[in-house]
């Protein structure tokens, strides 16, 4: 029996653990910050550790935290909600998309799905016993997804519609143009708006992030995602939430009750500290970030790789094409013979392998290093078409 080849998450979690054997290994695939976790979050932490540890906290979190978030989404998202009725805590933002994928979708509901995104929306959503409905977007058009296009994907049968903004893996921003037409057409369908705004303090250059639940008629129909890992560096904290409309978050309440039960109050406290505290350390990582993000630019310009040009989180989305080898090999080859670890494209779909997802999330000495062994390795696959 031959073996199945392993794609998605698994494919990715296999690789990982290839690259931790390597001492010298550079990681440009995984979206894990670089960066320390601000000192006055830990401080809060420990603090917690020793005065809050037996605390009791409610599936949906602390009201502390939660008043913080319902704070942080109307200053930065321009979203109204309510604390006790409107906001839920969560395990990271891996849970977050869980919760609100099966809150929204059941069994034979279609879920609209701009591609490439992030794979474990469409695992989750397999979970639910929903269907996918991709809509194609390219690098030539720095995979925007057209409204068009969204429009022409809905059926009779569609729920909910998704909106990743920035993008994971293409980096795409939905220009708020976009973003209103795709709203529209989710009210005059009657769908639920799923969006993802966990990349929302990451955009670059003139790009402008919008979320569709501060739009007019957008909070009735949207759960919206966030956690802090990205913009605090607290990946291993597991610390996200999900805020929308009463009458969805009591579904999503009742899973979160049954699934995991209320998340750790010390990673709450600390929570409570990111939100409230200064806030001079996402500023310092989003200026690196852009600083970072020309480097790797300027190095995919050098080899030949054409992409979307990144215009918020923290990915590159390169077309590899050329090579003639698809991305899982492509990817092979740079982590076998050169020891840096890049994902493939065909790790979010299928349909993207002929391409590259690369991070800038190591410091620029590092990720000269990453992206010059890069080229060594091109060179050498390049080197062998001839």
């Amino acid at each position: 029996m031959s073996k199945k080849k392993k794609q998605g998450t698994n494919l990715l979690y296999d690789m990982i653990a290839e690259a931790s054997a390597y001492d010298d290994v550079i990681v440009m695939g995984r979206g894990d910050p670089d960066f320390d976790t601000p000192a006055h979050i830990v401080d809060a932490a420990k603090d917690a550790m020793v005065n809050h540890h037996a605390d009791y906290s409610p599936p949906e979190g602390l009201l502390a935290l939660r008043e913080a978030i319902a704070e942080r989404v109307k200053r930065v998202n321009n979203i109204d909600v309510d604390a006790d009725t409107e906001v839920v805590v969560t395990n990271g933002g891996q849970e977050a998309l869980f919760l609100m994928v099966v809150a929204a979708n059941g069994p034979g509901d279609e879920m609209i799905v701009p591609e490439p995104n992030y794979t474990t929306y469409a695992d989750s959503l397999a979970f639910a016993g929903g269907v996918k409905v991709e809509v194609q977007a390219f690098a030539e058009n720095d995979f925007r997804a057209d409204p068009a296009d969204v429009r022409a994907a809905v059926s009779d049968e569609s729920r909910s519609l998704l909106l990743v903004s920035p993008n994971n893996p293409a980096a795409n921003v939905i220009s708020p143009e976009d973003m209103r037409e795709m709203l529209g057409i989710a009210i005059e369908h009657d769908l639920i708006v799923l969006a993802d705004d966990i990349y929302d303090l990451f955009v670059y250059d003139d790009f402008e992030h919008l979320s569709p639940a501060s739009l007019p008629g957008g909070k009735e129909r949207t759960l919206t995602l966030n956690a802090l890992s990205k913009a605090y560096s607290m990946t291993g904290w597991r610390l996200g939430w999900i805020v929308g409309p009463a009458d969805l978050m009591a579904r999503v309440r009742e899973l979160k009750a049954a699934i995991s039960g209320g998340t750790s109050v010390i990673s709450q406290y600390a929570g409570i500290a990111a939100l409230t505290g200064p806030q001079d350390a996402v500023e310092m990582m989003a200026e690196a970030y852009r600083r970072r993000r020309r480097l790797v630019l300027d190095a995919l310009d050098e080899m030949g790789m054409a992409y979307g040009v990144p215009q918020g989180g923290q990915f590159v989305f390169a077309d590899i094409s050329f090579t003639g080898l698809d991305s899982g090999e492509l990817a092979q080859r740079i982590l076998s013979e050169q020891h840096v670890l890049a994902y493939p494209g065909s790790a979010f779909s299928k349909d993207r392998k002929d391409y590259l997802r690369m991070t800038f999330l190591q410091p620029e000495e590092k990720l000269r290093e990453g992206l010059e062994r890069m080229k060594v390795a091109m060179a050498d696959i390049m080197a062998e078409r001839q």
